[in-house]
């Protein structure tokens, strides 16, 4: 059984020990910064009249938090102050210091030159949460990263250091560093067919959820905090446009890898986190790619089957990320949103809560069931609809003193045949209190 508070002492070696370190529960979104610049320039705007707009789009879609990759620290001071501005929180995540490019690793003079002035920059903002340190590190640099995190702090770091590794590097830097925030990018939906990744949906499903579960898992076995980062993308090898809609279309030759998440599942991916204890939930990707690659030749190689190219143009119903280049939402985005807007009122209840082994309520099928204590004792069934496609009635047993709807308020009492009866849409959740 997996019990752990929710403030984690977290010690910083030469600096001694760290006040503690308090999740902030981010409901966010991944900002690669040079489309953002490259959507500018397309578009003819001013950049930072376009960071206003999307700031203000976000708080509109209930994004509380920015992880701004590839930013420069020329940049960070301005766009800490916009965020500040707007109550938001901000993830650095800057180009002078990924720490996983050759010639910088253990650069020491240089890295700790460019933590300086990045800190500098940043000032004393209340934006700033956490510092991203590289981008997906792999298990054979975790000696030098913890070095990195443990320098940077000794630089003057106020806010913790973090990463954001692959499925399979998860584990290594939960017990050997002191990230206190371990985060997984899990990225489930990958093409029908594709022998590079689990497929179709319902395989994508359940291999989300394990390696959500493995990273809650390695997580608090080593009492540090678990963050997600779902997939919101779609990844086309070989040729593919935007069509009037500025969603991305394949085209004859093409070959598509990862496929776009339908609404139905990118509640899903949001709900299947929480209710395996997720502190964090943060969606690659927010900007979709500035330019298409409709001039680019058909794919050849041998990663992929000759069967899985394109033989005529096919609409993904998708931008590439959560809004489409002219900056209008997509339907996911706006499911985000709505989900993300639930999920807030709830993180009272949810922040801290962690799983437990025991399933006191059943459900019926297609439902999932998620069981989770919170640091106040309360247990809490978080409920998915696994059917993403359509609303479902899913009917709980179990609850012989009913429950309570934490989305809605109202109380649940069994019926005659003691079942209780709960109606979700295509991959939404909730959660429950057992009373």
């Amino acid at each position: 059984m997996w019990r752990f508070g929710l403030l984690l002492p977290l010690c910083l070696g030469a600096v001694g020990c760290a006040a503690e370190v308090v999740n902030p529960f981010p409901l966010g979104v991944y900002w690669p910064w040079e489309r953002l610049c490259g959507h500018a320039q397309r578009l003819n705007m001013d950049k930072w009249d376009l960071v206003d707009q999307r700031l203000e789009d976000m708080q509109a879609h209930s994004v509380d938090t920015v992880w701004v990759v590839n930013l420069n620290i020329k940049d960070l001071g301005p766009l800490a102050e916009r965020c500040a501005a707007r109550g938001m929180r901000l993830i650095p995540a800057l180009a002078e210091l990924h720490y996983n490019v050759e010639w910088r690793r253990n650069n020491w003079e240089y890295l700790e030159k460019q933590s300086k002035a990045a800190l500098e920059a940043a000032g004393e903002s209340p934006a700033v949460i956490a510092w991203a340190l590289c981008d997906e590190p792999r298990k054979d640099i975790v000696a030098e990263m913890e070095q990195f995190r443990l320098r940077f702090a000794e630089w003057g770091a106020k806010q913790p250091g973090i990463v954001v590794t692959m499925w399979p590097d998860t584990p290594t830097y939960a017990r050997e560093t002191g990230f206190p925030f371990p985060c997984t990018d899990v990225y489930p939906f990958f093409s029908d067919k594709n022998p590079n990744g689990p497929n179709p949906a319902r395989v994508s499903r359940n291999w989300y959820r394990t390696q959500v579960a493995n990273t809650i898992k390695a997580a608090h076995e080593n009492q540090k905090t678990p963050w997600i980062m779902p997939q919101m993308f779609a990844d086309i090898w070989g040729p593919w446009k935007y069509d009037e809609k500025g969603d991305m279309a394949i085209l004859p030759g093409g070959v598509l890898h990862w496929r776009s998440p339908t609404v139905g599942e990118t509640r899903w991916q949001i709900w299947s986190a929480l209710g395996l204890g997720a502190q964090a939930v943060i969606f690659y990707v927010h900007e979709p790619p500035v330019s298409d690659n409709a001039d680019k030749p058909p794919y050849t190689g041998s990663t992929f089957p000759e069967s899985m190219k394109a033989t005529e143009e096919t609409a993904l119903h998708m931008s590439g990320g959560l809004i489409h280049p002219d900056g209008t939402a997509t339907d996911q985005y706006e499911a985000m949103g709505k989900a993300f807007a639930e999920v807030r009122k709830l993180l009272p209840v949810l922040q801290g809560a962690t799983p437990l082994d025991i399933w006191p309520v059943q459900v019926s099928a297609p439902g999932w069931v998620g069981v989770l204590e919170t640091p106040g004792g309360k247990t809490l069934a978080v409920v998915v609809n696994d059917d993403t496609d359509n609303t479902q009635e899913l009917t709980l047993t179990g609850a012989e003193k009913g429950l309570r709807d934490l989305r809605t308020g109202s109380e649940l009492k069994p019926g005659a045949e003691g079942g209780i009866v709960l109606t979700l849409e295509a991959g939404d959740g909730t959660v429950l209190e057992i009373l």
